[in-house]
């Protein structure tokens, strides 16, 4: 399984998380395959389908498990986990967070038009300098000709890994093949400049 693949990776790279986010659960694979590897680590995971949210709390009633939108999430938690790691929602489904409403940038304006872009941003926003960012996405946040939200993730961060997954991978689970990327990050605030 990915999920189990990612959390081995990670492990073996002497990646183990104290503070985990997982901001799109599901019933937990992701929150499962890295509490092999770091069984003390404190989660919080966030799962906007209610039944879905019900049956994740029932399997890990010992960790933070919110039946709530992602975007919920308060800001004393960013800059605050070491890890956020997901299976992301795709598509141009529109997010509205006050925050990036009001910002500035017009990368994390233009984020809450598409929610895995969305998701990138605001899971880089709730990592610590350091911290790991490990999602499985659509195709769309690289092969997107708009720049602004890659140039947005690229300056507060390092790009540690790009992998193309085979379009397939997730038929036997979602019954559809999509084209999705494995995209990890590290979250670094001293950057100056974009990295070549």
């Amino acid at each position: 399984e990915i999920t189990d693949t990612i959390a081995d990776v990670l492990a073996d790279y002497s990646v183990r998380p104290a503070r985990v986010l997982e901001p799109s659960a599901g019933v937990g694979v992701f929150v499962d395959a890295v509490l092999r590897h770091s069984p003390d680590a404190d989660v919080m995971a966030f799962e906007k389908d209610l039944l879905t949210g019900a049956i994740l709390r029932q399997l890990h009633p010992d960790k933070k498990m919110r039946i709530d939108g992602f975007e919920k999430i308060e800001k004393p938690f960013n800059n605050y986990f070491d890890l956020a790691v997901s299976n992301i929602p795709f598509g141009d489904i529109a997010v509205f967070d006050a925050g990036f409403q009001r910002s500035e940038s017009f990368g994390r304006r233009s984020a809450q038009k598409a929610i895995h872009n969305y998701f990138f941003l605001k899971g880089l926003d709730t990592v610590r300098d350091g911290g790991i960012v490990a999602f499985i996405t659509s195709q769309g946040v690289l092969n997107s000709s708009k720049t602004s939200v890659r140039d947005e993730l690229f300056r507060q961060a390092n790009l540690v890994s790009a992998i193309r997954l085979p379009n397939n991978l997730f038929s036997d689970n979602a019954g559809t093949e999509v084209g999705s990327d494995l995209i990890v990050l590290q979250k670094n605030l001293r950057k100056t400049e974009l990295s070549q």
